[in-house]
């Protein structure tokens, strides 16, 4: 009984500022939604649409966080403090290389590749504008997922707590300053919610680069001042993560195309598709937190050779994100109208969205335990196998039923949703089967 508190105190010890840090960078993205909101349903549209396309790749690869988060908290467990700034050096050297080239091909790309997406000629005109900068960003988010994967393995995650919110409060000045036209800046509209997340994100990518080198770290971890490459580091780092890319890519290019599919029902389905979209980044920051820790405390207890401890963390770190989350879902459920309200003041909006995010609430539970669970098998090293589930129930059980039930059988928004249902409901089944079994603790990175 006596070892209850102290589970749930680590856990709590640890979530408190990855939630504090992730409700900070889930506003960033809000402040966008809720400002376009007040520019029309084609600038809301454009903005979700294209803040998918950019985060299919952009966050499949700042899931090297995933191995990184993953290995660091594994050797800090066993006492290698100087392997652990191995890995933030060779992290480092990945996300430069990679994000340079992707944000300018992105940025290259957006006017061929937004088209595809709508048919709409204003969505298309905003939606161009949004992706053009919002890929050049980026590069300075995967500099942040690098630091961010290091510093939450050794169990400080308060240092992203720090950057978000700094990057959040320049994100909600610039974004005033640039999407309304306000302190003699041009109103802009989407293109300027675009440059003013640019802008959020490099303070944020100097910053963490700032806090990475005070407090003895650099001393102590030896990282950044004697760098030196090193291809089995990164091998080591990458062949843990790449399954977590993947994985991170087949959720994203799959609600990307549930977007699509959602698009050809109507603009107004999209939009209220889009807010419960923003509304799901809150719910996911209050089970974040949990997952965070539970993939951290499932490492280094793993890596101190306390199989049974790093369960026990596993099951508590679920209870306390099942409570969190499904607090908010209950909220969902009883009041839709008015947490609608708070993202737009289009009534035809609102009207479609309010019974669909009562079963969204109900979607909560669900994605508590899958969200949770799947980090701490990631963190025991089980990247391949959560990534193999997730390809199967994203393309062979989701899309599909989505497109069939909205589509083809004709029940609209409803028929969408109902198949987000089912990938919510499979997806914690068989993470519950899995770190359930146990085989997870055998795994050796």
């Amino acid at each position: 009984m006596g070892c209850v508190p102290i589970f749930d105190r680590d856990i709590l010890k640890l979530a408190s500022p990855v939630f504090f840090g992730m409700l900070s960078q889930t506003i960033f993205y809000a402040v966008d939604t809720a400002m376009l909101g007040r520019v029309g349903v084609e600038a809301l549209a454009a903005a979700g649409l294209g803040w998918f396309v950019v985060w299919i790749f952009g966050s499949s690869l700042m899931a090297v966080e995933v191995g990184t988060q993953s290995l660091v908290a594994r050797r800090f467990g066993e006492g290698d403090w100087e392997a652990c700034g191995g890995l933030l050096d060779n992290t480092l050297f990945f996300t430069v290389s990679f994000g340079l080239v992707f944000s300018v091909a992105g940025y290259l790309l957006a006017p061929v590749i937004f088209p595809y997406l709508s048919d709409d000629i204003k969505i298309i005109q905003y939606g161009i504008d949004y992706l053009k900068y919002s890929f050049l960003s980026i590069f300075f988010f995967l500099i942040i997922a690098a630091f961010r994967g290091f510093f939450d393995g050794l169990g400080q995650p308060h240092l992203f707590m720090k950057v978000a919110i700094v990057m959040n409060i320049s994100n909600i000045i610039f974004d005033y300053a640039l999407i309304f036209g306000k302190f003699g800046f041009p109103r802009l509209e989407v293109k300027g919610a675009a440059i003013a997340s640019l802008i959020a994100s490099l303070i944020g990518a100097a910053y963490f680069f700032s806090l990475s080198l005070r407090n003895g770290f650099a001393r102590r971890f030896r990282y950044l001042s004697s760098y030196t490459f090193d291809l089995p580091v990164l091998n080591s780092i990458l062949r843990l993560a790449f399954p977590a890319m993947i994985r991170v890519f087949f959720i994203m290019a799959g609600l990307t195309i549930f977007l699509w599919i959602v698009g050809r029902i109507g603009k107004t389905e999209l939009a209220a598709s889009n807010i419960l979209m923003t509304l799901s980044s809150f719910t996911f920051l209050a089970g974040y937190g949990f997952a965070v820790a539970a993939a951290t405390m499932v490492s280094q207890n793993l890596g101190k050779g306390n199989a049974e401890a790093a369960e026990r963390y596993g099951w508590e770190a679920v209870k306390l994100g099942l409570i969190c989350m499904g607090f908010l879902g209950v909220i969902f459920i009883l009041f839709p109208k008015i947490m609608l309200e708070i993202f737009t003041d289009q009534t035809a909006v609102i009207d479609t969205g309010k019974n669909i995010l009562v079963l969204f609430g109900i979607i909560q539970f669900f994605d508590a335990v899958n969200l949770i669970l799947s980090h701490a098998l990631q963190g025991a090293g089980c990247t391949k196998w959560v990534m193999k589930v997730e390809g199967l129930v994203v393309w062979l059980l989701f899309l599909p039923a989505a497109y069939i039930l909205s589509v083809v059988l004709g029940f609209g928004l409803y028929g969408a949703w109902i198949s987000m249902f089912a990938y919510s409901l499979i997806m914690a089944l068989s993470m519950l089967w899995k770190f359930k079994a146990g085989k997870w603790k055998e795994a050796e990175i």
